[in-house]
């Protein structure tokens, strides 16, 4: 077998180098007799000898030394393809597939992206973006951020974050209609209501009590509505009325000062955010430190 053949010849190396059959005992944690009988079948099999045995003393043949510089070279080799390997699986490399929601990905991932791959340079990163559901295993992705309860039983599921619902308007709509101080002022406003394509024609807003965190919904009324996160913030950027958004699609504005929250005390969770990965006992380290990364920044 495979092993026998490899582990005679490590035998016959050990023996080489240390100059005795206990000596290579000791360094192998075997027998002196399990070494000897080692080499034994190898000399059988190469129909050679490769040592000369008296009773004081081992010496190499002239066969056993040059089949020692041979497989001494390849057990080398050996060695250093090993530590390679455990090198490798000890630090991220080579090119890491991840898929992520359009606009967390653009707004929130993207911009620091490549502070991963200045952590790690011999990391590669081909990121697609899709509000599809989409296989991974069948993709052969490394990686997927998902918004929402992960489903796929297949996949390991580490969360990342939550999503938070604010509401939020232009200064020039908070001008001209003021700002709401409570849930009831929102039924006196022009409010860019969510399309849904499941349930209720229009999604509900969501919000959480300040007094003790219960969520809860409301339903309300305005203009316009889309099934477009994008037009529902460039909706409220313009002044068309209040929306209630995501926390990574409302904040490069609100900083900016082109948006600004309101009924900040209701502001609610919503779902997690999470990255899935296919089932593995042993975790790609370069799946791992982006799991680490996109932790720290959502």
């Amino acid at each position: 077998m495979a092993s026998d053949r490899l582990g005679s010849i490590v035998a016959f190396v050990r023996v080489a180098e240390l100059g005795g059959f206990a000596a290579a005992g000791r360094d192998l944690n075997v027998s002196p007799s399990a070494i000897s009988k080692s080499v034994a079948r190898l000399e059988e099999r190469l129909q050679l000898r490769l040592f000369h045995r008296t009773t004081r003393s081992l010496t190499m043949t002239e066969d056993g030394k040059l089949f020692f510089e041979r497989c001494s070279g390849i057990l080398t080799d050996l060695d250093r393809a090993e530590e390679d390997m455990r090198a490798r699986a000890a630090r991220p490399s080579g090119i890491l597939r991840i898929e992520m929601p359009t606009a967390l990905g653009r707004l929130k991932i993207l911009p620091v992206l490549g502070q991963l791959t200045s952590i790690y340079p011999e990391l590669r990163i081909a990121a697609t973006f899709a509000d599809t559901v989409t296989d991974p295993i069948a993709a052969g992705i490394d990686a997927v951020v998902r918004i929402g309860e992960p489903r796929d039983e297949r996949l390991m599921a580490k969360r990342v974050g939550t999503v938070r619902y604010i509401v939020c308007a232009s200064p020039s709509y908070l001008a001209t209609h003021g700002k709401p101080e409570t849930i009831e002022d929102l039924s006196r406003h022009d409010c860019v209501r969510r399309v849904s394509h499941y349930g209720p024609e229009f999604a509900p807003w969501r919000f959480s009590r300040p007094e003790t965190g219960e969520p809860f919904e409301r339903s309300v009324q305005g203009t316009l509505s889309f099934d477009s996160p994008d037009a529902m913030v460039d909706t409220g950027l313009s002044g068309g009325g209040l929306v209630q958004l995501h926390t990574y699609m409302a904040e490069p504005h609100i900083k900016s000062g082109a948006l600004i929250e309101v009924l900040a005390a209701f502001a609610a969770d919503g779902p997690p955010i999470s990255v899935l990965f296919p089932s593995n006992r042993n975790l790609a380290p370069k799946v791992r430190a982006f799991i680490d990364f996109v932790t720290k920044i959502l």
